[in-house]
């Protein structure tokens, strides 16, 4: 059974509230379900004051003033207190920092400082990082720092997300939005929407002159189309692409890979693929709803490495069901014998809308010391055989409040992670259950727009988000 909580109070409170108790693992009480933790809030003369109401109906209190800086102090002293009272590590190494992009933030107080090693010093001073930590992120800001400079041209050069929401079977983590694509009746008007979506938007690129640094086909699993689906798919997103780019495509689960497939990326100029295993163990594959094989894994990578120059990149989670240490052990083998250009190393996050946070599978997820000892273990490894990390991010409810890296060869960095991570670039998406951004400096703030998750209702809208789309272009570019 997962913790939840209820909050009433000032909504400024609130959005902290919210944080800081996901990352101590409490999850939001929906209706009618039962309330481990209730927290109250108020303002008055000034101040916030808020008080938790625990299980056995322990009470504390913390208040500070009523501004960003209190809500901070609040957020800080709730994510601590509530660590502690459920017997995990009180003050985790990433301190009191919660969000999903720490790397944005230090870059933003690099540019407000004009020095790496002062915004490093702030982040310490107000959030309790560890130095293992803030190390991490220093060196990823170093690296990055190409990407997020702001030149003259930087306003009209984009990337663009296709994004494909199908999958031929549900892993037991997984909340993101999907479709079993055997059960979908309307593929083939899916398939004329998305180019349809995806001619539109290469006529804006024709319109306003702009230019593409980086593709990425994401889902979902685009390889789990049909080859002529997947065909159509991939030429239509290659309308946007510019000679010598980045074009990235996921075909993350083996079993849903041909050879006809992989000839049609070559020739529609795609140059990365991820090959995402998760694990090399056959007994966590199967327990996490994955309908392939550690071999099935071997057998495509050798395949690309033979037949294609594509740069490969590979995922693997630490903290799945029945996961031992020597199983991570076992995964970093396998990446020294194969050497793909990038690894990503994902921290499990449990979460709502995902089978794995209903079923009885819970009780097998590894401790999150163990879990903590995989993904450090997994870093040092790979430093030592001459990976550097080059993306971060972190999620709510993951495993003793770490994060995901992405660590590549030199040389070898995929840039659209880079942009969709640091949001200093506008990114334009293809596809149901996707969001576009367009931003600008120096205050990147974002001009969004927001695509249905519901593939029929994608179609069904298309005509109308388009049109959106146009206004939103002509208002970010023409005024």
């Amino acid at each position: 059974m997962h913790n939840k909580y209820h909050y009433e109070g000032p909504l400024p409170l609130g959005s902290v509230v919210a944080h800081n108790c996901a990352g101590a693992g409490l999850f939001v009480a929906t209706h009618g379900e039962e309330v481990a933790w209730r927290l109250t809030g108020s303002e008055e003369n000034g101040f916030y004051t808020l008080c938790i109401v625990g299980p056995n109906q322990q009470t504390k209190r913390f208040s500070s003033e009523a501004t960003a800086e209190g809500r901070r102090i609040i957020g800080r002293d709730v994510l601590y207190y509530l660590r502690e009272a459920q017997g995990f590590i009180r003050v985790g190494k990433w301190g009191s920092l919660v969000g999903v992009r720490p790397t944005k933030l230090f870059h933003k107080l690099w540019d407000e400082t004009g020095k790496a090693g002062v915004a490093a010093q702030i982040l310490r001073d107000r959030y309790d990082i560890s130095l293992e930590k803030l190390s991490i992120l220093q060196s990823i800001t170093e690296l990055q720092r190409p990407w997020v400079a702001v030149d003259e041209e930087s306003d009209r050069r984009i990337s663009v997300y296709g994004g494909i929401p199908f999958c031929e079977s549900h892993c037991t983590y997984c909340s993101f939005p999907f479709g079993l694509v055997q059960q979908y009746n309307r593929l083939d008007e899916f398939v004329q929407a998305f180019v349809q979506d995806a001619s539109q938007l290469a006529a804006l690129q024709r319109e306003f002159n702009l230019s593409v640094d980086s593709l990425y086909m994401g889902g979902g699993t685009p390889t789990s189309l049909n080859h002529e689906a997947f065909e159509k798919v991939v030429e239509a997103l290659a309308m946007l692409r510019m000679e010598g780019k980045e074009f990235t495509v996921e075909a993350g689960r083996p079993d849903s890979v041909t050879p006809e497939k992989i000839d049609t990326m070559l020739r529609h100029g795609v140059n990365r693929m991820s090959i995402n295993p998760q694990s090399m163990q056959d007994h966590i594959l199967k327990a996490v709803g994955r309908a392939h094989t550690a071999g099935a894994v071997v057998d495509l990578y050798d395949y690309v490495r033979e037949h294609t120059s594509l740069a490969i990149n590979m995922d693997f989670i630490a903290g799945l069901p029945q996961q031992t240490m020597s199983d991570m052990q076992e995964n970093i083998k396998f990446i020294c014998r194969t050497m793909p250009e990038n690894v990503t190393i994902h921290t499990l996050a449990l979460k709502k809308g995902s089978p794995l946070y209903d079923m009885r599978e819970t009780a097998l997820l590894p401790e999150e010391g163990q879990v903590e000892e995989m993904v450090s273990y997994a870093g040092e490894y790979l430093r030592k055989i001459g990976y550097v990390p080059y993306y971060l991010y972190r999620q709510k409810y993951m495993t003793g409040q770490m994060e995901n890296i992405g660590y590549t060869l030199p040389g070898y960095a995929c840039e659209y992670n880079i942009r969709i991570m640091e949001e200093r670039q506008t990114i334009v998406a293809v596809g149901p259950g996707s969001s576009s951004k367009w931003m600008r400096a120096p205050e990147f703030r974002q001009l969004q727009l927001h695509t249905p998750k519901d593939v029929s209702v994608y179609i069904d809208t298309l005509d109308t988000l388009l049109a959106k789309r146009r206004e939103r272009c002509e208002q970010f570019w023409e005024a």
